[in-house]
């Protein structure tokens, strides 16, 4: 949830995802990489949720 919401808030100071975006993120997260890919390879369990 913290990568998600890091994410979004982000894109206040970049509608992008430039360079200048990832660092944004990973400066409040920096395993924000490994957060992504747990996100990206569990989606599918977090789908029933909606």
């Amino acid at each position: 949830m913290d990568y998600v919401v890091v994410h979004e808030l982000s894109h206040i100071g970049n509608m992008n995802h430039s360079r200048r975006f990832w660092q944004r993120v990973a400066s409040v997260l920096p395993d924000y990489q490994a957060r992504q890919r747990y996100l990206k390879q569990n989606s599918y369990i977090l789908q029933w949720l909606r």
